[in-house]
């Protein structure tokens, strides 16, 4: 800053002209020897000044004669052109600093105070209204960017309400604080995108919309919901460009926690997320009718849960990375049931299958189909008893009528292949076509 005792002398009327201090009159004899007409060599001492400054009094000279001097400050480097008072400036003036930077305005009492401009060393302006020496009030600052700052400033900070506009093409309008995007305010991107909301320290932070332009410069996604630094976090609704629409919880900008999820083909799926995927207990209805209802994990139906189909049918059971796998019960639409094993999404391992006729299968499957070892019984009390080979009996079985009767033999493709031992028990009647 300016050094300013060179100016704060007390010169309020003509008669304090006389006895001015030397620092003032040097200053002033400097800027108005030519008006005066002074000659240089007039001005080689400093008693010669004095005599003639105090008869130039003495002629008429008065202060208001000096209201318009320059004033420079050689020691300073700095340069002051405009009006004075009191010694000091005051009125309209341009003070130049030795870093080249220039304000050019109005003063009062030595400090910049009304409409002025200020000029940085670095191309930067502002241009506006100060109080105090310090910028207050309303103002424009272009600075070396390119940016442009229109609005509210409180004591030399960016305070109220004011648009910045970006090099860029970017613009934001509305509320500050100490210089930072903080209140209620619109920011427009250059790519079209928009946010309308609550700010806080330049991050979007409270209740806020943001828009997303797409290619045509139409809107392609929205988010109407809360914000934290910047981030989507708390309850908020989001439309996606492919017309899904998720509704629900948000943290660090994913859904995470409870939330309904619509997708473009109209399924809906209700409950937990974690990181942008559904996991944890969750309903996913499917626009046919089908439905799921369980545990997810990495967006996969994962753990226990119930799968209800189209037809009718519905398996509860054990899931592993969207696949039945474990143990479960698959109740058919025609009353059939099968409980047991599944793996990769069909019935392997050990099974029960009870049908609606009322015969019953006990044993082995491989992918759905009745393979290995198990037993057969059919509702009159008969059964068999042996090796299965994708569906069909094969190998080494046993069977008992309902008789009592026993056949032990071989069995290729559903048939008996090759000799086998036929038993009769006392209650056998070979007659009966039943047997």
């Amino acid at each position: 800053m300016m050094d300013y005792h060179l100016l704060n002398v007390d010169v309020p009327a003509t008669e304090a002209l006389q006895h001015v201090r030397a620092p003032l009159l040097l200053c002033a004899l400097v800027n108005i020897g030519a008006t005066a007409g002074l000659t240089s060599v007039c001005l080689t001492s400093f008693l010669a000044k004095l005599r003639l400054f105090r008869a130039l009094v003495r002629g008429g000279l008065t202060f208001p004669a000096l209201s318009r001097v320059h004033l420079r400050f050689k020691a300073a480097k700095m340069m002051y052109t405009g009006e004075i008072e009191n010694g000091q400036m005051h009125g309209r003036g341009c003070l130049i600093y030795p870093n080249k930077e220039k304000y050019e305005g109005d003063w009062v009492y030595g400090k910049r105070h009304g409409h002025g401009t200020y000029t940085y060393a670095d191309g930067s302006k502002y241009d506006g209204e100060w109080v105090e020496d310090k910028v207050h009030g309303k103002g424009t600052c272009y600075y070396a960017s390119g940016n442009r700052y229109t609005g509210d400033w409180t004591f030399g900070r960016i305070n109220g309400r004011g648009t910045l506009e970006y090099a860029d093409g970017d613009r934001y309008d509305g509320e500050w604080k100490d210089g930072r995007m903080h209140g209620k305010g619109l920011y427009y991107y250059s790519n079209g995108d928009r946010y309308d909301g609550e700010w806080k320290d330049d991050k979007r932070h409270g209740k806020g919309t943001v828009t997303y332009a797409g290619p045509d410069g139409s809107v392609s996604e929205k988010f109407d919901g809360d914000w934290v630094e910047g981030r989507m976090q708390g309850w908020g609704k989001y439309y996606y460009a492919d017309g899904g629409v998720y509704e629900g919880e948000w943290q660090d900008g994913k859904m995470h926690g409870k939330g309904t999820y619509i997708f473009p083909n109209g399924n809906k799926y209700e409950g937990e997320w974690f990181d942008d995927v559904k996991q944890g207990y969750g309903v996913l209805t499917y626009v046919n009718g089908e439905r799921y209802e369980g545990y997810w994990l990495d967006d996969k139906a994962h753990g226990t849960g119930t799968l209800t189909y189209l037809q009718g049918d519905r398996y509860t059971g054990e899931w592993y990375q969207g696949k039945k796998h474990g143990r479960g019960t698959l109740a058919y639409s025609n009353k059939d049931t099968y409980e047991g094993e599944w793996r990769n999404d069909s019935a392997t391992g050990r099974g029960v299958l009870e049908y609606a006729n009322g015969c019953r299968y006990e044993g082995d499957w491989l992918d759905d189909r009745r393979h290995g070892e198990g037993q057969l019984l059919l509702p009159d009390g008969s059964s068999y008893e042996g090796g299965w080979v994708n569906g069909k009996k094969e190998g080494r079985a046993r069977i008992i009528l309902k008789c009592g009767a026993v056949f032990v033999g071989n069995w290729k493709d559903n048939h008996i292949c090759g000799e086998g031992e036929f038993r009769l028990s006392e209650n056998c009647d070979l007659s009966n076509p039943d047997y």
